[in-house]
């Protein structure tokens, strides 16, 4: 497996690909992120069609996608272009096709762009479990070929683009038989028709593989561009996770699988997918684009880049599985944090002097969130507050958490006036190198670590939180530490950003402390995206075994349950019903946005059952792979619902089905009463 899936895991560099015109407009290359999104209306339906399109271009989508399932709707086409140039609407326009190679050349005619799903374009999905020979493998690529080679041609003749996007939720059986369920079936079943393409001499193509699992889809990208790497194939990335959901959870899916990606240089457009109206996913991309796009971050990356030290750092990790670091166990009171223990959670409270010593006492989590409680308390002070705030914490019977008090700005001098009330605490949050910035501190650093070694024994842990130009220092700390027996430790970086925790965590590979992912933010919506992006993708990097947010103004309420609900999208801890489900488009056959809202009303208590709502079969049975059970639309009015993956009701009435999915999770005792 080739290690290499972008410039560098430690530094930010977008990765180098060709550009391809989609129309006017050129996604790859030297262009900035494009942004787009996906009309939900009939396509037979011109005004419905031609107003959600004027309502994304207005708001800023650079292309707009629409559903075309039959040779009805591709006919209409012309129409739609028609009105469009009677208004003025200039974005390009995507025809989004699965099962019908024949629509797609008429829809080529009429399009900039074509996106094709190479797992039901000439193949077919039908669950069949079939042993293909080496020669029966090689006949069914010939027969895809000669199915698929005049939409390439006639692509390449009119200039149109072409998108191959491969969906977890739809591979074919060919490919699941071959290559399974799995990141690497995804990036053959779209490389098989990239070949084909390129034979051809077509190469205006675009590659996405998208699935409703971000742990999948980032792994799917990562591993298509290895593999890109050693084929020589420099193609431009459409970025998605599907299914994503709505509200905050789609936001923070997206955030994690898109975001993550983007800031290890991956991606060239990206769509975000939510069971909202198409409008509302245009400012989610924005935001998630923005800092990318910006002048400041080239000229940023360029400083960087000739500034930095980078061949330090080597590939430490298996970018391609999940694979969670092992860490030490330890204990911060009777709480344990690394090995066997899940990702804690560590929350900040607004703590400025003995006047709020009660309300903060008398808060207590524990048995009234449904498994969603704070873990660990953490405490800022300034200096003038830290004795009288010690002293008071003292009387903190009525606390069921571990305390964490971060101490950076107390100096050594100062230790002797409140020891006692130190040692009341579980756990102690500083940065060891205020103690070392010139070489006559040394002997105040060497006081300052035996007071931390006394001090981390009995429950009580020590976590240095550091700085990203200390780093070179850690070494020299974790002599130290070894010289004093310090065992009880953590380690943290202050901003938590990706790549520098991936440095953190290289730093530290050989020494299996547990590191805390800590992330500040000046509000709840920065939060939301920044510590889904750093937080959520340092989780799937396996790194990380306790989670601290921390706002401007502290919020308990509002970062235990993001912190929570970034566990969820990664399916690290499931606190709540988890939701997969589409975005809705024109081939869906009932209001989606409606029944996933009256769906969720009736099951969001059951904590950990996973739950699918999809519009149709196009990706609907392979996206619930991991679901537990799944509403999936069958025509006009008539839904069929699955457990797992296999149909149990077919044909149900829209109006029973809700009823009849609660009946089916309550046949198979996964029901609670709320």
């Amino acid at each position: 497996m080739n290690p290499k899936y972008n410039e560098s895991p430690f530094f930010y560099k977008r990765r180098p690909t060709r550009e391809v015109k989609v129309g006017g407009l050129g996604i790859g290359g030297n262009n900035p992120i494009r942004i787009q999104s996906m009309i939900t209306s009939n396509t037979r339906d011109t005004e419905a069609s031609v107003r959600q399109i004027a309502d994304l271009e207005k708001i800023g989508s650079e292309l707009v996608r629409l559903t075309v399932p039959s040779q009805a709707d591709a006919d209409n086409l012309p129409e739609i272009r028609k009105r469009m140039k009677e208004l003025g609407l200039k974005v390009p326009l995507v025809a989004d096709i699965h099962f019908t190679p024949q629509v797609a050349l008429k829809c080529v005619e009429w399009v900039e762009k074509v996106r094709i799903n190479p797992g039901n374009f000439a193949d077919k999905k039908k669950f069949d479990i079939i042993e293909y020979t080496d020669r029966e493998y090689e006949e069914e690529l010939e027969r895809i070929e000669e199915i698929f080679t005049p939409l390439v041609l006639r692509a390449k003749e009119l200039g149109v683009a072409m998108r191959i996007g491969t969906n977890h939720g739809s591979l074919s059986d060919r490919i699941m038989n071959r290559f399974g369920d799995t990141p690497l079936g995804m990036v053959e079943s779209a490389i098989e028709f990239i070949r084909i393409a390129e034979r051809n001499n077509y190469k205006d193509i675009v590659v996405s593989m998208k699935a409703s699992n971000p742990q999948v889809m980032i792994q799917a990208y990562r591993l298509l561009v290895s593999r890109f790497y050693e084929l020589g194939m420099d193609y431009p990335l459409h970025l998605g996770v599907t299914e994503a959901g709505d509200g905050k959870d789609g936001r923070i899916k997206s955030s994690i699988g898109i975001g993550s990606l983007l800031e290890e240089g991956l991606g060239d457009t990206i769509r975000v997918s939510l069971t909202e109206d198409a409008i509302h996913e245009i400012p989610v991309a924005k935001e998630l684009v923005r800092k990318y796009n910006s002048a400041w971050k080239t000229e940023q990356e360029k400083t960087f880049q000739s500034q930095s030290n980078h061949t330090a750092y080597s590939e430490f990790r298996d970018p391609y599985a999940y694979s969670r670091f092992y860490s030490r166990e330890i204990k911060i009171g009777e709480t344990g944090l690394g090995d066997k223990f899940p990702v804690r959670i560590e929350t900040e409270f607004s703590f400025f002097g003995p006047e709020s010593v009660s309300e903060i006492t008398t808060l207590n989590f524990k048995g009234n969130r449904s498994g969603r409680e704070n873990e660990i308390v953490f405490f800022s002070l300034k200096d003038e507050f830290a004795l009288t705030a010690l002293a008071s914490l003292k009387k903190r019977n009525q606390i069921q958490n571990a305390i964490s008090f971060q101490l950076s700005d107390i100096l050594t001098s100062q230790y002797e006036s409140f020891v006692e009330e130190i040692y009341s605490l579980q756990k102690w949050v500083v940065n060891p190198f205020l103690f070392s910035e010139s070489a006559n501190e040394t002997s105040e650093r060497d006081v300052f670590l035996d007071f931390a070694a006394h001090y981390a024994k009995d429950h009580r842990s020590i976590e240095f939180c550091l700085e990203e130009d200390s780093f070179s220092q850690i070494p020299s700390l974790l002599k130290e530490c070894r010289k004093r027996k310090m065992e009880n430790l953590s380690f943290s970086v202050s901003n938590s950003e990706l790549s520098s925790v991936r440095k953190l965590a290289y730093l530290l590979k050989d020494s299996d402390f547990p590191i805390v992912l800590s992330g500040s933010y000046k509000d709840k919506e920065e939060a939301m995206y920044l510590a889904s992006i750093h937080l959520g993708g340092s989780l799937l990097d396996g790194i990380g075994d306790s989670i601290r947010i921390r706002l401007e103004e502290p919020d308990p309420e509002t970062t235990i349950d993001l912190t929570f609900d970034i566990l969820q999208a990664t399916r690290l801890r499931l606190t709540k019903t988890e939701y997969i489900s589409c975005p809705s488009c024109g081939r869906t056959m009932f209001d989606l946005q409606s029944t996933t809202a009256k769906i969720k009303s009736h099951t969001g208590h059951l904590k950990g059952v996973k739950i699918a709502v999809m519009g149709c079969i196009v990706n609907g049975p392979g996206e619930m792979a991991d679901a537990d059970f799944g509403y999936v639309g069958a025509g006009i009015g008539k839904v069929h619902l699955y457990k797992g993956k296999e149909i149990v009701m077919k044909g149900v009435p829209e109006t029973e089905a809700a009823d009849k999915l609660i009946e089916l999770i309550k046949d198979n005792g996964m029901w609670v009463d709320p």
